[in-house]
């Protein structure tokens, strides 16, 4: 007889496409969510370039 325990191919198909779709839905809603309700709101605060690395050159110069 054959073993019955292991549950069928069409199942195990079933089940991971399901999860797949269930997955999908859950990333979008979240996406959606954070789209559509975002409150941060970084400032707007300018820089006057007197720190960092904001006066150097991008070329580097031959010493």
């Amino acid at each position: 007889m054959k073993d019955d325990k292991e549950p069928k191919f069409w199942v195990t198909v079933l089940k991971l496409v399901v999860g797949g779709v269930l997955f999908a839905a859950f990333v979008g809603l979240g996406l959606y969510y954070t789209a559509k309700y975002n409150t941060y709101d970084p400032g707007s605060s300018k820089s006057d370039g007197s720190w960092g690395i904001t006066k150097d050159s991008p070329i580097p110069s031959n010493r």
